[in-house]
């Protein structure tokens, strides 16, 4: 798989294909008519509406198990066309920290979720969620093993995988980085599905995107997803009374929140600003070699 994914590069166009297309319009239908067969077999084994059991973990992964057969069967077709046509495999370059020590880098890592949180509470904090999608939020973060196998390691897992190893990774190769960062961020928020996680899916989608983009390591934005989806599991677990749109400001109250934002704020930029600074420089792509290569007549 490995050796066809080198040569796999898709653009703009194609990661959202993969995105609404492939992802959240056929994984569903897929994800729907796995459910039925499984029921058909044994009635009742898997209920959408229920989050609990092992519905959840199921529900989520089926639709990912589509797009790896997309992206697989792509890649492959890339992989012998370049073979074909004599074209190098794309650069794949190596994942690295520069000048930060891995020690005060881990430790960076929940502080910089930590900080995002209290930042974007104000954010989803006026918009009303329907009595319908609390119930489904509530399920999503009960506190048992499917749930927190869905929610803190299959999500960030596979997510990150989708967006930053696949269409991100592949954007970076066909336009400017920054352009290639928003986008993939964009499609973050829109996998999600709804407003009240698609705006901080947006901003934390930069922020990992930017990550990925300076030190190309896949798991540091895995880590990164799964303390932020931790952190709303932990919190669901020790206030299972509080409702699923409770803004972090009614939780603790407005001076202490307000106290808190501004500590965020402050932490937030320094972190980027030491990152920004002592992170290794982007990897070059070799971007020129996909301009001059030649065109096989027989394509």
């Amino acid at each position: 798989m490995k050796k066809y994914l080198d040569y796999y590069r898709p653009k703009l166009g194609e990661s959202w294909l993969i995105m609404v297309v492939i992802l959240l319009l056929c994984g569903t239908i897929f994800t729907a008519a796995v459910i039925f067969i499984i029921n058909l077999i044994r009635p009742g084994t898997v209920v959408p509406a229920s989050g609990s059991g092992w519905s959840t973990p199921v529900l989520y992964v089926i639709p990912f198990l589509f797009v790896f057969l997309y992206v697989y069967l792509r890649a492959k077709n890339d992989y012998y066309q370049a073979v074909k046509t004599g074209r190098p495999p794309y650069p794949q370059p190596a994942a690295r920290l520069g000048n930060v020590p891995l020690p005060i880098f881990i430790l960076l890592l929940p502080v910089i979720i930590v900080s995002a949180t209290f930042i974007m509470d104000p954010l989803t904090g006026w918009l009303e969620m329907p009595e319908f999608l609390k119930e489904i939020f509530a399920s999503m973060t009960q506190s048992n093993i499917p749930t927190f196998i869905a929610v803190v390691i299959a999500a960030p897992l596979l997510e990150e995988w989708l967006l930053r190893g696949i269409a991100l990774k592949g954007m970076l190769q066909h336009m400017a980085p920054w352009k290639a960062i928003v986008w993939s961020a964009l499609m973050f928020g829109v996998i999600h599905a709804n407003p009240w996680q698609a705006i901080p899916a947006f901003l934390i989608g930069c922020l990992l995107g930017w990550i990925y983009y300076r030190t190309r390591s896949y798991w540091t934005c895995v880590a990164l997803h799964a303390i932020n989806n931790g952190l709303s599991f932990l919190l669901a677990g020790l206030f299972p009374e509080i409702d699923a749109d409770a803004s972090i400001r009614s939780i603790i109250g407005n001076k202490p929140y307000y106290i808190a934002l501004m500590v965020s704020v402050i932490v937030m930029v320094l972190t980027l600003l030491y990152l920004n600074k002592k992170l290794a420089p982007a990897p070059s792509l070799n971007m020129t070699y996909e301009q001059d290569e030649t065109v096989s007549p027989e394509l």
